[in-house]
């Protein structure tokens, strides 16, 4: 199993998780995918936001039954369109995407996609959130391509990919989780 992403844990109750994927499309795309609120919805979260440094950036997961759900109130900390994009998350702590083009000069563009998360918890909560971030990668390479996640159906359906790779990061991870 390819995992996406690694974590350097700093003690206590701090991690910084890592992770990277390739997107066959460009950066502008991926760009779009991340901050504008119709596309997110197909991968991530519903989102509010006024792109600016300074302006909300707040998420409310749809991997929950409906109407359990609240929003996670973010500020974005700092913005460079469309490479750089870093904001605050109630729930997730600080979250850095970086956008780097690949493939200079071939005929399709390409983007890679750097995600870090610095976050507080239990340790835990570094192995599922690694996890979850590798599906929800996953599920933004389908977004790009044109498709989108039936939310209703999606704690069943990735239920056991879910606990595959939380057990393969755990496994790759100092400590036991």
């Amino acid at each position: 199993m390819e995992l996406l992403g690694d974590a350097v844990l700093h003690g206590g109750d701090r991690a910084t998780l890592r992770l990277a994927r390739d997107y066959d499309h460009p950066v502008a795309a991926v760009w779009t995918a991340l901050t504008v609120p119709a596309l997110t919805r197909l991968w991530w979260a519903d989102l509010r936001t006024d792109l600016q440094v300074g302006g909300e950036f707040s998420l409310e997961w749809l991997t929950g039954p409906p109407g359990e759900l609240e929003w996670w109130p973010g500020e974005i900390t700092a913005m460079d369109a469309p490479r750089l994009l870093e904001h605050t998350n109630s729930e997730h702590g600080l979250l850095r995407w970086e956008l780097e083009p690949l493939d200079a000069g071939a005929l399709r563009a390409r983007t890679r996609l750097r995600l870090t998360n610095d976050l507080e918890g239990e340790d835990a909560w570094v192995p599922m959130s690694l996890a979850a971030w590798h599906l929800h990668l996953d599920q933004l390479a389908t977004a790009l391509d044109g498709g989108g996640v039936d939310w209703s159906a999606w704690a069943s359906a990735t239920n056991l990919r879910m606990r595959e790779l939380r057990a393969a990061y755990a496994a790759t991870l100092p400590r036991t989780y």
